[in-house]
């Protein structure tokens, strides 16, 4: 069986805080989004694009972000892209696609300059 690459890795600032909870067998798991930021040329004008990436931490990884991640912090993701697809109230077809972290680097605080 062939596998396909999922690969995706995403610096930014971490937009809410964290949130923790727990599966009904235990495992904990870590919610929060990540606003990354990179300058664009449109009509030869240079612009800033912001993303959002809604990201999702398991295990003892969720534990330690839900800790010591704050809103605002710089943090550098990696891991895999995964969509999620289910209904609505009104019975349509809804999808989200959310980064599952494998790994996260928390980057220093950078100090105001004067």
């Amino acid at each position: 069986m062939q596998s396909n690459v999922n690969v995706i890795v995403v610096e930014g600032g971490v937009v809410n805080e964290p949130e923790l909870r727990y599966t009904q067998d235990g495992l904990a798991f870590t919610r929060f989004a990540v606003a990354n930021s990179c300058i664009t040329y449109k009509n030869g004008e240079k612009a800033n694009e912001t993303n959002y990436f809604d990201v999702k931490v398991w295990g003892k990884l969720a534990e330690i972000c839900s800790t010591y991640l704050k809103k605002g912090r710089k943090v550098i993701i990696s891991g895999k892209l995964r969509q999620s697809k289910w209904k609505n109230e009104e019975g349509k077809t809804r999808t989200a696609i959310s980064i599952i972290a494998q790994d996260v680097k928390f980057l220093p605080f950078q100090r105001k300059k004067d």
